[in-house]
């Protein structure tokens, strides 16, 4: 044979070449929207058709939903799953095999269900013939076999999504449960130093408290005094947090107004926005129903001290409060440093921090976390390096 002569594929290799393609795709598909779409369009060119749908069902409502739809309006989709719903699935899923329909408002089609272990996945259709004549038996069957590929595939690609959000799910319930532990261990670590650790540290804030007062005219010596009550108090703080981690219940079950707790929580944290130049806002709902004490306070502390903590100087710090249904929320903005995505999903673990040592040792949104679970709310947090962060928490009024 010259080279100038062509090598011509008979009618039956062209059909296999097809077939072989389609069940390539098959098998290498790992997105069900990519396989089924690309599946329709090679049997669409298989078949000598311009018209495809596959319809997944609707296990609430018995009816059925369009996945995917090629070469069909919206009025030809609506007609053909009425026409399914109106015994046709129910007969295609009885016979296991593909089905010509005929005498309908549409053109002829063929259907076939995608079966698993007798479950049905979805329904496939196949109309406008551009040969305008009628469906094969030999088309049929071929329909039959390409239906079995999708089916199978189309299942494996559900099961393997299934299976990689299950292995989500268990890996994030690994990781609560180890949280749990470290505060389980925390809370016994806490009731240990608590006694030890807190008479010494209030000895010590009362004399460093009554040497101030005696440091008038020494300037020197009341700064250093001033930053020692600072280090005392962040001691404290330390061990507050320590101990709101220990405890079962977080705090009285009295109600408080929300407003005197922001300012009750504010009082403490005044010297260290003046030490930086820090604006505050106040946006205060003017009536707000009172909350149940079960830790607000140190909700609000904790997350203005980290806002304080994120701003290097002459920032500002939002806070907002309104009623959002029957959640009281509260919003506390920051001008500072923000938080890297990659650290957004650690901010509530014990210990986790990016702060320096004599900053915090990253319990202060952990105490927050469990005190808002504790009262059933919920806590967002959005943050942009370089412009700063937004908590927003949703706490209910009936607690």
């Amino acid at each position: 044979m010259s080279s100038s002569q062509q090598i011509i594929k008979s009618p039956l290799s062209n059909l296999l070449q097809k077939i072989d393609n389609i069940c390539v795709l098959c098998t290498e598909a790992s997105d069900a929207q990519i396989l089924l779409k690309n599946s329709l369009e090679q049997t669409l060119a298989l078949l000598g058709s311009q018209s495809a749908t596959f319809f997944i069902p609707d296990n609430q409502t018995k009816k059925l939903i369009i996945k995917i739809a090629i070469g069909i309006d919206f009025d030809g989709q609506k007609h053909l799953a009425q026409q399914l719903e109106q015994g046709t699935v129910e007969k295609i899923t009885s016979l296991k095999e593909p089905l010509l329909v005929e005498n309908t408002p549409l053109e002829s089609y063929i259907c076939s269900p995608l079966l698993i272990k007798d479950q049905l996945l979805g329904v496939i259709t196949i109309s406008n013939k551009i040969s305008h004549k009628p469906f094969t038996q030999r088309e049929l069957q071929l329909f039959k076999f390409i239906s079995n590929q999708i089916a199978l595939n189309y299942h494996r690609i559900s099961m393997t999504h299934q299976l990689g959000k299950a292995t989500l799910e268990t890996s994030s319930l690994k990781k609560q449960i180890e949280s749990q532990e470290r505060l389980v261990s925390l809370g016994k670590l806490a009731g240990g130093i608590a006694h030890e650790f807190n008479n010494p540290l209030d000895g010590v804030m009362r004399y460093t408290k009554l040497c101030l007062s005696r440091a008038d005219e020494d300037e020197v010596l009341r700064e250093y005094l001033i930053e020692i009550q600072m280090g005392l108090k962040r001691m404290a703080n330390i061990v507050k947090n320590l101990l709101a981690c220990a405890r079962q219940s977080p705090g009285s079950a009295h109600k408080v107004d929300l407003h005197k707790t922001i300012e009750q929580a504010l009082k403490e944290l005044y010297p260290y926005l003046a030490s930086k130049n820090i604006h505050l806002v106040k946006n205060l709902t003017p009536t707000l129903s009172q909350i149940t004490d079960w830790g607000v306070e140190r909700i609000i502390s904790n997350l203005v001290k980290n806002a304080i903590d994120a701003i290097d100087k002459n920032g500002t710090i939002e806070i907002t409060t309104s009623l959002d249904n029957d959640l009281i929320k509260l919003q506390i903005s920051d001008t500072g440093r923000g938080i890297a995505d990659k650290n957004l999903d650690k901010i509530f673990e014990p210990f986790f921090t990016t702060k320096g040592i004599d900053q915090g040792c990253g319990l202060g949104l952990t105490v927050v976390n469990e005190i808002v679970k504790y009262y059933n709310g919920q806590i967002d947090v959005k943050s942009t390096l370089g412009q700063g962060t937004t908590f927003t928490v949703k706490l209910p009024l009936a607690t």
